[in-house]
């Protein structure tokens, strides 16, 4: 489950003359009690794993006509993968999730049943796909599916990947901005039955941004919204965005493209960053112009320190700490910075989130790299592809840390390979080509720590992109249950 819906507990009430029956969604010792206690725990199956492709780059429909050179073109060929691998049950068997693939609101497109491990081709993409991973049994779901779309010309140019998300509560973004030649959206969407009522809140340097308009909008079921930033907040050049899901979850990304005059300037997506917290990771894959954001959405103002970290040792930044204002988004210009990490602490007990963006080459592309959480039990990256399923360039990168982080590479069989363990240094960042790992097409990561930090950074002819950690499946679980009289 996603952090942002992560909840401590659950607790509901039932009413039953002489019986109070109390269900909490954590393992923990019942406390000592006069009442009669019936059955302790309930057993609850392994969890189906949902995740949403948003498809195509979504494109103004006023574009054509805002100059009178401009000529709108079509988005990008985008093509998506899923991978399931197999995982292990309480009773020791193994198996592979079964996947089902469809268009969000629309047609299925396939379906595979539950055993075998699967990877699918690169599957070109129309429209948003909702992907489901059914357990084999009471195997977890370890299903994760991804999308690329990469051009090397024409008016939308650039390298633009995304780990396919699942539903959540709250999603924070700090890496827009409504400038002229910037076009910032959200893509919302709601793979559940029932319509759910969103609220978008924006920041900027000096704190609150107002929203011109609803900072509402209801999202119907089985469907996706898209929200232009610049329709809400135009000509801000520092933006923050915080969606929040009031009775249900979504799955949300944020869309950039960039434009100077007629000239591409890049494609790309950002997941959501990492919840709030007194300490931010951001590893980074790609060199270049770097600039950092820092949204703060607590009511006190706050100072942050920054490191930064490569494969040679820690990084000299031009500053050491950044000032944030309540419920805003600061900017700071680190300039060329080597693929490795930053690291945001905040002082007190205010907590931040961040994310970085880099220029590539001669500023033809934009990567966003949000701020990711420390990996857990195994997790699954399917790779970005090229349209004719080949892996695309890249690195795996591994902040900073403590620990070890055990990594194998699923081949396009669904077969593991070898497994690697990776050290980890608290001096030093590793960055691993994604070629050693061999024809991978997704890379399983198990740490055996609570610091580890990692992405995966995404290379073409085009650009560059960030494609994050998608986090662990669901296995069985239990709830108490308590009978008190």
């Amino acid at each position: 489950m996603n952090a942002f819906s992560r909840s401590a507990a659950t607790f509901v009430g039932i009413a039953v003359p002489g019986v109070l029956i109390a269900v909490t969604a954590f393992v923990a010792p019942l406390p000592s009690g006069s009442g009669a206690r019936g059955p302790e725990q309930v057993r609850l199956p392994a969890s189906a794993t949902t995740a949403v492709c948003p498809g195509p780059l979504s494109l103004a429909d006023d574009a054509a006509g805002t100059d009178e050179e401009f000529e709108a073109a079509a988005a990008p060929t985008t093509v998506a993968r899923a991978v399931s691998a197999s995982m292990t049950a309480p009773d020791g068997s193994q198996g592979a999730a079964g996947i089902s693939a469809g268009v969000l609101g629309g047609d299925d497109l396939f379906t595979t049943d539950p055993g075998d491990p699967f990877v699918t081709g690169a599957d070109g993409m129309g429209a948003p796909v909702l992907y489901t991973g059914e357990p084999a049994g009471e195997s977890p779901a370890l299903v994760s599916a991804v999308q690329t779309a990469d051009a090397d010309s024409g008016d939308y140019a650039g390298l633009a990947a995304l780990s396919c998300s699942e539903p959540v509560t709250r999603a924070m973004f700090s890496s827009a901005s409504t400038m002229a030649g910037e076009d910032s959206r959200l893509l919302l969407g709601n793979p559940t039955d029932a319509p759910v009522t969103v609220r978008v809140s924006l920041t900027g340097e000096s704190g609150p941004v107002p929203v011109a308009g609803a900072d509402s909008l209801t999202i119907q079921p089985h469907s996706m919204r898209t929200v232009v930033l610049g329709a809400l907040a135009e000509g801000v050049p520092v933006v923050g965005a915080e969606v929040t899901a009031e009775d249900g979850r979504v799955t949300a990304a944020l869309q950039h493209i960039r434009r100077d005059g007629l000239d591409p300037r890049g494609i790309e997506y950002a997941a959501p960053e990492a919840p709030a917290a007194t300490r931010s990771v951001v590893p980074l894959g790609t060199g270049g112009a770097v600039r950092l954001r820092v949204s703060n959405p607590g009511d006190t103002a706050v100072t942050a320190r920054l490191g930064a970290h490569s494969a040679d040792g820690p990084e000299a930044l031009p500053t050491g700490s950044v000032a944030i204002p309540a419920h805003g988004t600061a900017e700071v210009d680190l300039g060329e910075v080597a693929p490795g990490d930053l690291m945001i602490e905040a002082d007190a007990d205010v907590s931040v989130t961040a994310s970085v963006t880099i220029d590539t080459e001669e500023g033809a592309d934009v990567a966003h790299y949000p701020g990711v959480e420390a990996l857990g039990d195994t997790q699954l990256v399917a790779l970005p592809t090229d349209e004719r399923g080949g892996p695309l360039g890249g690195d795996l990168v591994l902040a900073a840390g403590e620990g070890s982080v055990d990594v194998v590479s699923v081949g396009a069989d669904g077969q593991r390979g070898d497994a690697r363990t990776l050290d980890l240094d608290p001096e030093r960042a590793l960055v691993l080509g994604l070629a050693d790992f061999g024809d991978a097409r997704a890379l399983e990561l198990r740490s055996t720590g609570d610091d580890a930090f990692a992405t995966v950074a995404a290379r073409s002819d085009s650009g560059a992109s960030a494609v994050g950690i998608p986090a662990p499946p669901q296995g069985v679980g239990y709830q108490d249950v308590r009978l008190e009289r």
